[in-house]
C-alpha cells in the first residue's frame, strides 16, 4: 500500500515534464511528505481536462454518496485502490470509467519490518524527475452545505522485487507510470487487457531507495524538513545493498 508520498517541487518543474497549466498551485506548499489519513490537498491532472493541473483531497468519495457520514467512512477505505478489483469495488466502477487521473509526485515512501522495527524508506526516480502514479478522481457534493468536494485514490499493485524487499509485509506498490503509457491512462476507455498492461510495477531498474530517519514517523515531524528525505543510517539493519 501507499499512504505518504513526496512532492518537494516546483511549478516549472510540473509545467516542463507535464506541459500543464498550473495556476492551481500557486499558493500549494511543496513539502517532503503528505499523510494521507489528513486528507491532504493533492496535484493531480484528471482524464476530463489533462491541460492543467487540480489539487483535490486524498481519499476518494463516490459521487453517489448519501450524507457526509457516508463520505467519511468511505473514504478511511479509499486512499489506495488495488489495480487489481478496481473494476468490482463500487467505490471505484464510476471513477474508472470517467475519472482517471495521473497524481503527481516526486517520490514515496514505504516502511521495512526488520526484528519486530518498522524502518522507513523514500523511493524515488533514478533521474530524479517529478513522475505521476496511476489515480482515480470523483466530485460528491453535499446535499445539505451544496460543497463539492474532488477527491481521489491512489492505484496500488503487486510490488517489483526491490518493493517486495522494502515492504516486506504487504509486497505492494503504487503504479507509477512510464512516460507513455500516462496519456494511455487518461484518454479514452481502457479494456480489462489494456489496464492490465498499464497498472504494472514499474521497472526496479528505474528506481533508487534508501533509508530514512525515523522522526519520518513521528506526528510532530515537519512536513517542510529537508531532513525528511535524506539518506539515514539505521541501527536495525534495512539495507539492501
Amino acid at each position: 500500500m501507499c499512504f505518504t508520498i513526496e512532492i518537494h517541487l516546483t511549478r516549472k518543474a510540473i509545467e516542463d515534464r507535464f506541459r500543464v497549466d498550473t495556476s492551481a498551485l500557486y499558493d500549494f506548499d511543496f513539502n517532503y511528505f503528505y499523510r494521507a489519513f489528513s486528507n491532504p490537498f493533492i496535484p493531480v491532472i484528471a482524464q476530463e481536462d489533462s491541460s492543467k493541473v487540480q489539487l483535490m483531497q486524498w481519499g476518494l468519495i463516490p459521487a453517489w454518496s448519501r450524507d457526509r457520514e457516508e463520505a467519511e467512512r468511505i473514504r478511511k477505505g479509499t486512499y489506495n485502490a488495488r489495480s487489481e478489483t478496481l473494476h468490482e469495488k463500487p467505490s471505484f466502477k464510476e471513477a474508472l470509467s470517467r475519472g482517471r487521473c495521473l497524481i503527481i509526485a516526486g517520490g514515496f515512501f514505504e516502511w521495512q519490518l526488520v526484528d519486530q522495527v518498522k524502518i522507513p524508506w523514500y523511493i524515488s526516480l533514478k533521474n530524479g524527475d517529478p513522475f505521476v502514479f496511476a489515480g482515480l478522481c470523483d466530485s460528491w457534493r453535499d446535499s445539505l452545505s451544496g460543497e463539492i468536494s474532488r477527491t481521489c485514490s491512489l492505484i496500488t499493485t503487486q510490488a517489483n522485487p526491490l518493493m517486495e524487499l522494502i515492504h516486506n509485509t504487504k509486497k505492494r506498490m503504487p503504479v507509477i507510470l512510464n512516460k507513455d503509457l500516462e496519456n494511455d491512462w487518461i484518454s479514452g476507455e481502457p479494456s480489462l487487457l489494456k489496464r492490465n498492461l498499464i497498472l504494472t510495477a514499474r521497472n526496479e531498474s528505474d528506481l533508487k531507495a534508501h533509508t530514512v530517519s525515523p522522526r519520518l514517523s513521528s506526528p510532530h515531524a515537519e512536513p517542510s524538513d529537508p531532513r525528511i528525505i535524506a539518506p539515514y543510517e539505521q541501527l536495525s539493519s534495512g539495507r539492501l545493498f
